[in-house]
């Protein structure tokens, strides 16, 4: 029974990892076929400065390696 059990597990883990880099892929296609809303416009200097002194007033966020980990994408 337990072999069983561990099949299971095993068969789950397996399917929730193929779903999640099916999700991978296609919100990463959906993502290459939206155009940039941005493309052609020019950032204003003044909100240039804005966003450097916004960064540095900001402690940094979580180690990309750190999220992988958390969301199980170890290589």
């Amino acid at each position: 029974m337990a072999a069983a059990i561990d099949k299971k597990l095993t068969s789950r883990e397996e399917l929730k990892l193929l779903v999640r880099e099916l999700l991978t892929e296609i919100l990463w296609e959906m993502e290459q076929q939206q155009p940039d809303p941005d493309e052609g416009l020019e950032l204003k200097p003044e909100i240039a400065e804005y966003l450097r002194q916004t960064l540095k007033d900001k402690p940094r966020g979580t180690p990309l390696a750190e999220v992988k980990r958390r969301l199980g994408y170890d290589d």
